[in-house]
């Protein structure tokens, strides 16, 4: 029996040793997409290199010359967006990477505060199982000595009267009873040490298999972050191409228009530029209340009087009144626009003559301060003196609607000198500025817009189609 004992109880002690799988790193897939989009881009600007190469120096300054470069320096700026989409891509893995490697690192501390909380509780009841096993110990060796059941009942049965037996025989009960239940205590506490282990050992396990991934996260990491490096220096090389092409498109582009005096706007406007003046006329087109229209209507009522006669049944007549609301924005008010440089009539660079011309330009054939009037009749919301884009730019609310029912927005961009202020209400015809050269210009002209349904670029159309 002693030997069984020993063997729970060794059993019971045996500590698993420390095992543990490999974590799983965060994997970047390569997007076949992005892949086919940069040969696609590449393709396109072999066949552009081939068609410059074509122009010979006499003929560098002419307008095809600056759609070809144009094009090269747009298919120059498809691949700098694939880089800097793959840029992005590899930033957001980097990142994920960085938060798991952060997450795992404070789990492993959870998990090894655990481990230290199950080795005390394990400490805590070795002792106490010692304590009890030693004791049981005894016990069993005082009855293997007394001669265990035969030294009890010779216990039982020597002299001493029936009370003297009855006396005995308690005292064996006691003594069985106590047996008993230090049996059970170290039964139960083997049961919770094996238990306690048995977490130990699992949470052992999973801590092993955190520092495998934690280990493959930041190997992971290290090499992401060298391809983010490579895309900077990538991105970084293009952009500086793009802008060394940009300048000779620019400085041909000048050249182009002193000549034939036909100036209008540099074809490297920021992007960012445009969508900071949309958002200028977003928020000040709120604080203004935009035409509407009302249809006429028609009221019809109807009048009843009775007359009655002694003896007579009721006699009932009844009169109808029209009443007609008057029509706040009749036919007459459609909208009608005249030239907003009425000296330059003749449009010298169209809507859509080039990516991201949303209107027309009238150039004053070198000529600055020419009159700038207002196309149509509304209110100023916007007065900009900008030094770069659109430069000294006005944009008027109509207050007439298209034919259909659309509100109006007009761009004035280029000129010297505003003379009309936000807020101020301006006839058809009326002088708003002087035309000139500000921002993004390559020589006196006046950059005409209409914005049609709301004051954003993406509604701009043809100023053609609603000039005389």
């Amino acid at each position: 029996m002693k030997k069984r004992i020993l063997s729970v109880i060794l059993a019971a002690c045996f500590i698993f040793s420390l095992s543990s799988s490999g974590g799983t790193a965060l994997a970047v897939d390569g997007d076949s997409s992005l892949s086919e989009q940069r040969a696609e881009a590449q393709r396109k600007l072999d066949e552009i290199e081939k068609k410059l190469a074509q122009y010979d120096s006499q003929s560098e300054d002419t307008e095809e010359y600056l759609e070809a470069l144009d094009k090269k320096i747009k298919y120059l700026t498809e691949q700098f967006n694939l880089t800097k989409s793959e840029y992005k891509s590899l930033e957001e893995k980097a990142v994920e990477l960085e938060n798991s490697i952060s997450a795992n690192e404070k789990e492993m501390e959870h998990i090894k505060l655990e481990v230290k909380e199950l080795e005390a509780e394990i400490e805590e009841l070795s002792a106490e199982f010692n304590k009890n096993y030693e004791l049981y110990c005894k016990r069993l060796r005082a009855m293997y000595i007394s001669g265990s059941f035969d030294s009890v009942l010779a216990f039982l049965i020597e002299g001493g009267g029936v009370q003297s037996f009855m006396t005995r025989l308690e005292m064996v009960r006691s003594v069985s009873k106590q047996d008993g239940e230090l049996l059970e205590s170290v039964r139960a506490q083997t049961t919770e040490i094996v238990d306690a282990k048995e977490k130990l050992d699992e949470k052992n396990k999973t801590l092993g298999e955190k520092q495998l991934q934690l280990k493959a996260d930041k190997e992971s990491l290290k090499t992401r972050k060298t391809e983010l490096l490579e895309k900077q220096e990538e991105m970084n090389s293009q952009q500086a191409v793009i802008e060394e092409q940009q300048l000779e498109a620019n400085q041909k582009l000048k050249r182009l228009h002193d000549k034939t005096a036909e100036y209008g706007e540099y074809r490297d406007m920021a992007q960012s530029d445009l969508d900071e003046i949309d958002d200028a006329i977003a928020e000040a087109a709120k604080k203004y209340v935009k035409p509407t229209t009302t249809a006429p209507t028609t009221t019809t009522t109807t009048t009843t009087n009775s007359k009655k006669s002694d003896g007579d049944a009721d006699n009932t007549t009844a009169a109808t009144t029209t009443t007609t609301t008057a029509v706040t924005s009749p036919p007459a008010d459609r909208i009608s626009l005249t030239y907003p440089c009425p000296s330059y009539t003749t449009i010298t660079c169209g809507f859509g003559a080039y990516e991201g011309h949303t209107g027309c330009d009238f150039s004053t054939r070198g000529n600055e301060d020419q009159r700038i009037v207002a196309s149509e009749s509304g209110t100023v919301i916007l007065v900009r003196l900008l030094e770069r884009s659109y430069g000294h730019y006005i944009v008027i609310m109509h207050d007439k609607l298209t034919p259909s029912g659309k509100e109006v927005y007009t761009l004035y961009a280029h000129n010297n000198d505003i003379i009309v202020s936000e807020g101020q209400y301006v006839k058809k015809g009326q002088q708003i500025a002087y035309s000139g050269s500000t921002g993004n210009s390559t020589g006196p002209h006046c950059h005409f817009e209409v914005r049609v349904g709301g004051p954003y670029q993406s509604c701009a159309v043809d100023p053609a189609a609603y000039l005389p």
